[in-house]
């Protein structure tokens, strides 16, 4: 009988352990289980081309509806690139949704690379600073809404034609006093060329900063080439002096 209730308890507890690992940041934040991500091996024939958009909405259900309790509706979902270009700008149009910054860059597959999300100073003298990743000033952070850890890699054979995007997003809280990271999205998911990946934001953090609007970010894998060293370097160089 002992021996029956330690297998049954041994199950629950990896049950349980189960349920811990695959908690969404979005409701538990936690530096140690999604602060960190193990470094890849980077492979320098290939490429991603990756383009980055936050944008908010004043209607809480369109991408991903929340009729069912802004605690139990998802908090990501995917399109085809060309549905969620025309999707946006219809929003767009109609008032609806207001983009706050797109950008592009290209990385080699198992790079790490940031898209963070400036905003302007505390004083109104001062202006956006480069909130790049590698910026030499210890201060970055005070330049920050978020800052956003994106990489792309190739996984296992099983993926096939897909490949595996990690992205780590730190809401930013900025006072006069002091800047503050908190990790709020850990997502791995698989995306394939052509496809677009939206996250809706929605740690209490980010409600409590956008009210009743809702803030994304959408992650577009235009596509993974082979490439030129030479020639990725030159481009690489020219991002980064924008």
């Amino acid at each position: 009988m002992k021996k029956k209730l330690s297998v049954v308890a041994l199950s629950l507890l990896t049950i349980i352990s189960l349920n811990v690992i695959s908690a969404n940041a979005q409701s538990c934040p936690n530096q140690v289980a999604f602060g960190e991500r193990p470094s890849r091996p980077i492979d320098p024939t290939l490429r991603s081309q990756i383009e980055v958009t936050y944008f908010t909405t004043d209607d809480p259900h369109v991408f991903i509806s929340e009729r069912a309790g802004i605690n139990r509706s998802a908090s990501y979902t995917n399109f085809s690139t060309n549905q969620f270009v025309a999707q946006l700008e219809k929003l767009e149009s109609e008032g609806l949704a207001s983009v706050r910054k797109r950008q592009s860059a290209a990385s080699y597959l198992g790079e790490l690379a940031g898209w963070n999300l400036e905003r302007e100073g505390i004083d109104a003298t001062a202006r956006v600073i480069d909130a790049g990743l590698a910026s030499p000033k210890q201060n970055y952070v005070f330049g920050l809404d978020r800052e956003t850890e994106i990489s792309v890699y190739k996984g296992s054979l099983r993926d096939g034609v897909y490949y595996r995007v990690s992205l780590l997003s730190w809401f930013v809280d900025v006072t006069a006093a002091r800047a503050q990271k908190t990790v709020d999205y850990d997502a791995d998911i698989l995306l394939q060329p052509g496809q677009t990946a939206v996250f809706k934001l929605m740690s209490k953090d980010e409600v409590r900063r956008g009210g009743a609007a809702r803030s994304y970010i959408a992650v577009t894998l235009r596509s993974v080439a082979a490439v030129n060293s030479a020639k990725l370097e030159s481009s690489r160089g020219a991002l980064a002096l924008r």
